[in-house]
């Protein structure tokens, strides 16, 4: 039978029962108004026969409706669907109510006394099939009662998605992946259809979906994968998704797979009644950290980890087929970064044409790395070389063993096996101290520079919010998007984020030691590149330091050293005097590289207005006027 013909008798049925209860009801003398006409209803019902294939027929079956549920769902949607079985009801309407109560929609469906009670329609609510009044002050019995709009769509045959879900979800089909290799717990828990909470973990683009699509697929089940941020806040509407959810995935033969569940801890009690506690199969989820929810079903965690170096050379060979194997294995050792990104990255640099080398891939990786941190870092670029950096040798040693840290990571944690013996902690963070003006933030671009990775500064302004748990959010935000495209991250003035934990006084400083705490979490499992300048290390958190891989102290420049910046931050074409004695200059002003640059420039300005070249008076002029800028004062004639 198609859905039009049962749908038909299935009104006539509705208006057979509705009928009859109106003509009882004027016959006992307690309803006024016309008898309802029943036509030729009892003709169409005596041929009918329920098709277990229609929509709704799937429905029942799938969901283990019995005959009064099934009933009362019909009865309904025919009412929402037939204007002269709407008018019929009326009748049986009262105290203004426009829908029918589920005491009267109880007396229509049962056949004999004791046929239907409360626990039917407590079920059909549970699935998000029916509507109930929320009046606390209505009895059940007397609260009005609906088809879900999904009810209706179904009985016209549409056996789509609900569109509750339309923004929320959508449904996958099996696919099979030989090439992925399912863990030991993962692949137990879906061939043995485990009642439980399966998390892949790892960054964004690491695999973690596909890893879970094949493991559906490996057993022939269809996925119904949901957006977690996507999911509503407010309770009541995220219950009516939830329990949408439940039933689609019973009608649908399908699996829930939960995307990014990091954000949804405040939700995560009502997820697990309304969802992972109804289902009889596992529920999958992605979580970038590791998933702390208290649930009632066992969970099973599945760390997604970068590829290695190797496993990444392979992988842009496929992704570049028409770079070379020089250009492949160069941009596996420059950017340990996830598969997903590693993907769209080698798509965009093919895109923009030409012969695709390291630095068309670093521009397109920029590209993908600059959304994800839009209005959180900006990208600094560095136009000094080694050259201009006047620093003790110390310091500048340190300098090279951090490039060689990273140039050799590889070698030293994986080939070597060190990975496993260090743990947690495989990420660089030094920090970098010392007066202002010293070349601390310069330093930390020539790093990136001579590494062929991006430096990005921090942007404290937007990361730091007076909101409970905001800051920690955007932090997470900022890790994770440095961490997948490698990025090294510059947080100056590092002391004003990274201070010494006080004594608890009041919730503020409750608050403020949470936010310490989260940043020394995320560091410890940060494997990128971090860079922290300040002007007083004393106030750096004690923890923070012992979790530094080097600490680089740029001291004030002495007298040589102090004449060699004066003589370097002259450029070639500047017009100058011949003869300038700066040694004389570097023994007046003990002053920074920084100080140093911005009396160089002052005087260039000087000169210029004068039409003239840079000679010692211009210079000694604008010496003075930044040594008075730092609270100095010079009476030295040059």
């Amino acid at each position: 039978m198609t859905t039009t013909g049962e749908l038909k008798v299935r009104k006539a049925w509705a208006l057979a029962r509705i009928g009859e209860l109106v003509n009882l009801g004027r016959a006992a003398g307690w309803l006024r108004g016309d008898a309802v006409d029943m036509g030729d209803a009892d003709e169409i019902l005596e041929d009918f026969e329920e098709d277990e294939d229609a929509a709704m027929g799937v429905l029942g079956r799938r969901l283990g409706l019995g005959e009064v549920e099934m009933n009362v769902l019909w009865l309904l949607a025919c009412l929402e669907l037939e204007p002269r079985l709407a008018r019929a009801a009326q009748m049986l309407m009262s105290n203004g109510m426009h829908e029918l109560s589920t005491q009267i929609v109880e007396r229509l469906v049962m056949e004999e006394e004791g046929d239907c009670d409360g626990e039917v329609f407590e079920r059909l609510a549970r699935f998000g099939l029916i509507e109930t009044g929320s009046d606390p002050r209505l009895p059940m019995y007397r609260r009005p009662v609906r088809a879900n709009d999904r009810v209706i769509d179904l009985v016209r045959g549409k056996c789509g998605l609900d569109r509750e879900l339309a923004d929320v979800a959508v449904l996958a089909p099996a696919q099979r992946d030989a090439r992925v290799e399912l863990p030991v717990e993962v692949r137990y828990a879906v061939e043995c259809e485990t009642p439980c909470l399966v998390v892949a973990t790892g960054i964004e683009g690491s695999g973690r979906q596909t890893l879970l699509r094949a493991a559906a697929g490996s057993v022939g089940r269809r996925l119904l994968v949901v957006r977690g941020p996507a999911l509503a806040s407010e309770p009541e509407q995220l219950g009516r998704q939830l329990r949408a959810i439940a039933r689609e995935c019973k009608l649908h033969e399908a699996w829930p797979l939960l995307l990014e569940i990091d954000g949804l801890s405040d939700r995560a009690g009502m997820i697990d009644r309304e969802l992972v506690a109804t289902c009889k199969h596992p529920v999958l989820a992605t979580s970038r950290e590791a998933c702390t929810w208290a649930v009632g079903r066992p969970m099973v965690t599945a760390q997604i980890a970068l590829p290695g170096e190797p496993a990444r050379a392979e992988m842009w060979k496929q992704a570049l087929p028409a770079a070379s194997d020089q250009v492949a294995a160069e941009c596996a050792r420059r950017y340990a970064i996830s598969p997903g990104l590693l993907e769209r990255t080698a798509s965009a640099a093919v895109a923009g044409g030409g012969v695709v080398g390291v630095d068309a891939v670093h521009r397109a990786l920029r590209v993908q790395l600059e959304r994800r941190l839009l209005g959180l870092a900006q990208r600094i670029e560095t136009r000094q070389t080694w050259d201009d950096l006047v620093l003790p040798v110390d310091q500048f040693d340190l300098l090279m063993e951090l490039v060689a840290r990273v140039k050799h990571r590889q070698q030293v944690l994986e080939d070597w096996g060190f990975a496993a013996k260090v743990g947690k902690g495989l990420g660089l963070s030094v920090l970098l101290s010392g007066p202002p003006g010293t070349g601390k933030t310069m330093i930390a671009g020539l790093l990136a520079r001579e590494l062929g990775l991006d430096l990005y500064q921090v942007d404290l302004s937007r990361i730091v919010s007076k909101y409970i748990g905001e800051t920690e959010k955007q932090l997470s935000a900022l890790f994770e998007a440095a961490e997948s495209g490698h990025a090294i991250l510059l947080f100056d003035e590092a002391d004003s984020l990274f201070g010494k934990r006080t004594e608890v006084r009041s919730s503020n400083d409750r608050y403020a030691n949470l936010e310490v705490n989260y940043l020394l979490q995320r560091m410890e499992v940060f494997s990128g590149i971090s860079l922290l300048t300040t002007n007083h290390e004393t106030a750096i958190d004690k923890a923070f330091q012992r979790r530094l891989a080097l600490h680089i102290r740029v001291p004030m420049p002495d007298e040589e050293q102090r004449e060699l910046l004066w003589r370097t931050m002259f450029p070639g074409r500047a017009k100058r005097v011949a003869s300038l004695d700066l040694g004389k200059l570097a023994a007046e002003f003990e002053m920074s590289g920084g100080y140093i640059k911005n009396a160089v420039l002052r005087a260039a300005y000087f000169a210029a207005d004068e039409g003239g070249a840079i000679d010692e008076r211009h210079l000694w002029r604008a010496a003075r006027a930044e040594y008075e800028a730092m609270g100095k004062m010079s009476f030295q004639q040059p």
